[in-house]
């Protein structure tokens, strides 16, 4: 069989949670990396982003842009996505809030001085901790098997500890105040596959860097904040 291929930048951006949906699968996957306007203006000429946009993923002969399309999809492939309709639209709950939490981040490495970096993780912080964070605190008090949905992983705890694992990469004390979600936390990294992607050498990535911004600049020839 084929293996899944990702089409994105060489950051985390919105391809990242992808990667975590990808190895809560199971599933080896490829990276084709966009590096130049050129590159990426042959392929959309080629036909191989719908709307014109990433990232996208090939897998199963599809070609899937749209991360909700995405997420949903390999959650259904790894049996990731609950037991009945119930459980589904609490996991889609769930997983819209952790990945409105990750992209809330995201414009910070495109801004243009460290202070303004700085500002918007403070606003960022604002949102995690009157909006989000508590939510997801009261919600773990009675979670059955350390899933916040049913009794087995899915694919809103795969969101959220992605997202925490990003938080924390930019501050390592972000959890404090929230012993659910740290201990959750805590809980989620020692699962086997976790912990292997979270070992260097893994597919997963770094905050962005100021290469990773100039790519992107460069790439889609304006600041889009992917």
């Amino acid at each position: 069989m084929k293996n899944p291929v990702l089409y994105y930048f060489d950051g985390q951006g919105r391809g990242e949670v992808i990667r975590w949906m990808l190895a809560a699968c199971g599933l080896d996957f490829e990276e084709v990396l966009l590096t130049s306007r050129e590159q990426y203006l042959k392929m959309v000429a080629d036909g191989l982003f719908l709307y014109q946009q990433v990232p996208m993923l090939e897998i199963d002969d599809m070609r899937l842009v749209q991360c909700g399309a995405i997420l949903r999809y390999l959650a259904r492939k790894g049996n990731l996505y609950g037991d009945d309709a119930k459980e589904q639209a609490m996991i889609d709950m769930y997983t819209d809030g952790a990945q409105d939490m990750f992209n809330s981040s995201l414009g910070i490495p495109f801004q243009s001085t460290e202070n303004a970096k700085d500002d918007m993780w403070k606003k960022v912080k604002e949102k995690l901790f009157g909006r989000y964070f508590p939510v997801f605190e009261k919600a773990l008090q009675n979670c059955k098997n350390s899933c916040l949905v049913g009794a087995r992983q899915s694919m809103a705890d795969v969101l959220l500890t992605a997202a925490l694992t990003s938080f924390q990469a930019r501050q390592h004390d972000i959890l404090d105040g929230y012993p659910n979600l740290q201990k959750w936390f805590d809980e989620q990294k020692k699962i086997e596959w976790i912990s292997k992607f979270l070992a260097p050498g893994s597919k997963r990535k770094p905050l962005p860097d100021d290469k990773y911004v100039d790519t992107v600049n460069t790439v889609l020839n304006f600041q889009l904040g992917l």
